[in-house]
């Protein structure tokens, strides 16, 4: 009976093991349906998302079902011998009595004895299956709590630098993602950023130039090479003193479920009011804020869906201004606003670029023209480095750029220009059509005015 438990115990454990992977996977993809469910209503993808949450629940239930088998199994095979135990210790104590080598009172004790005994034993095979689905369940909060991260993010652990200037040195940085190893994002990438500097990257998707702000950010480790502030190595730092010097605008910033002031008091949780109140104003975003219903108390919603984009890029902003950060780093800030929004937001980044060090990630070029370097970037590496003016003299890969740029502008200026165009013709067709039809219907008034006076003529006479 316990090697059936213990038989019955692995495979439990193991199918619990799968249950529950296939169970992630499904909750997986309800959180994400339910986070996206705009962009769900949007596709029609309602069926698509549903039929996939059904196929890992029935795959779940299949699990289960299996389990429920075994289970079953055991328990079938737990019964058997423990009446088989019956049967066979009647049968073998009145053989025993038949034959005269003992007396029904020692066989009764005997008897009992295995009865109990057998009882016990199943009932301590019983609970088997439960400990397997435990242990199965416990592998995973295991696993996670015995992993050890390759990057300690504790309180106290590293060096602080005091007084930080902001001087960002790369030397020889090669980098892959994790999950792509054999893919090199960068590839011995060289590069120095005085303090106080605004520094653009520019180049196309998949470059490297995202790659370069997780890594000031220490989200991962740099395959080989150093990234060095101030002369120190960022690997012997205390993580989160550095990144208290960071401060970070992405192209989709994040809100979280809350107020507009809780927001912005993430820069800073020990802001005042009148703080957090000025850099609003610095961000261009305190007069939209005083519009709002409540004011600072408004509620963004999750994920700040109550704000347009330029507003929530302005709170971002007003957030980054809060937290007065030595280094800034702009990943794509302006890209996604229309054309007033990007304007607003533009001159609060020039407020909150002042006298800091400042890296830049911009698609179009226009934003970043002002920069004290600019950097072309090519499959991980600097191809290209200078003023706006120096790298158009070059006439190399930032002067293809802004050509096409330009190009891809003034064609959709002569668009505009074509349907403005066409707007007006239309525009003066309908007046055109208008004065006929005025001019029409004068005429016929003045036909109907003639025959009421030779009608009146005729009356009279």
């Amino acid at each position: 009976m316990m090697i059936s438990g213990a038989i019955q115990s692995r495979f439990i454990t193991r199918s619990t093991q799968t249950g529950l992977k296939k169970n992630g996977k499904a909750n997986e993809v309800t959180s994400e349906t339910v986070g996206g469910i705009r962009t769900v209503y949007s596709f029609v993808s309602e069926s698509l998302l549903v039929q996939r949450h059904w196929h890992y629940l029935t795959e779940v239930s299949n699990i289960n079902i299996k389990n429920a088998h075994f289970m079953a199994i055991g328990i079938a095979v737990v019964a058997f011998f423990r009446f088989g135990m019956h049967a066979f210790g009647m049968w073998y104590g009145g053989k025993l009595i038949l034959d005269g080598e003992t007396n029904i009172g020692a066989v009764l004790t005997v008897f009992f004895s295995v009865i109990f005994g057998g009882m016990a034993v199943g009932t301590a095979s019983q609970i088997l299956p439960d400990i397997a689905k435990a242990k199965g369940a416990a592998v995973g909060i295991f696993e996670i709590m015995n992993r050890a991260p390759l990057i300690d993010a504790n309180e106290g652990v590293g060096v602080t630098i005091p007084n930080l200037n902001g001087k960002l040195s790369f030397k020889n940085v090669t980098f892959s993602y994790p999950t792509r190893t054999e893919t090199k994002v960068l590839r011995k990438l060289n590069m120095e950023i005085n303090p106080g500097q605004k520094v653009a990257l520019v180049g196309q998707s998949g470059s490297g130039k995202s790659t370069i702000i997780q890594l000031l950010e220490r989200f991962y480790d740099p395959i080989r090479g150093t990234i060095t502030i101030d002369g120190v190595d960022l690997k012997s730092l205390d993580l989160k003193s550095y990144r208290r010097n960071l401060g970070l605008v992405s192209q989709e910033p994040i809100l979280f479920s809350g107020t507009i002031f809780e927001n912005i008091l993430f820069g800073n949780p020990d802001a005042t009011q009148e703080e957090v109140e000025s850099a609003a104003k610095m961000a261009n975003a305190f007069d939209f804020i005083m519009k709002q219903p409540e004011g600072f108390n408004t509620m963004v919603g999750e994920k700040g869906t109550q704000l347009s984009g330029g507003q929530k890029q302005r709170i971002a902003i007003a957030r980054a201004i809060l937290k007065n950060p030595k280094i800034l780093l702009l990943d794509e800030a302006t890209s996604a606003l229309d054309t007033e929004s990007e304007r607003l937001v533009q001159s609060a980044l020039d407020q909150l670029m002042q006298n800091r060090t400042t890296i830049i990630i911009a698609h179009r070029l226009s934003t970043v023209r002002n920069a004290d370097v600019i950097c072309v970037m090519m499959n991980g590496k600097i191809v290209e480095q200078g003023t706006h003016d120096h790298l158009i003299q070059l006439n190399g890969v930032y002067s293809n750029l802004v050509s096409k740029q330009l190009a891809s502008n003034e064609e959709k200026i002569l668009k505009k220009e074509s349907k403005m165009r066409e707007s007006i013709r239309q525009s003066e067709a309908s007046v055109l059509r208008e004065s006929d039809n005025s001019s029409t219907l004068v005429n016929n008034n003045k036909r109907e005015m003639k025959k009421s006076e030779l009608l009146e003529v005729k009356t009279e006479i």
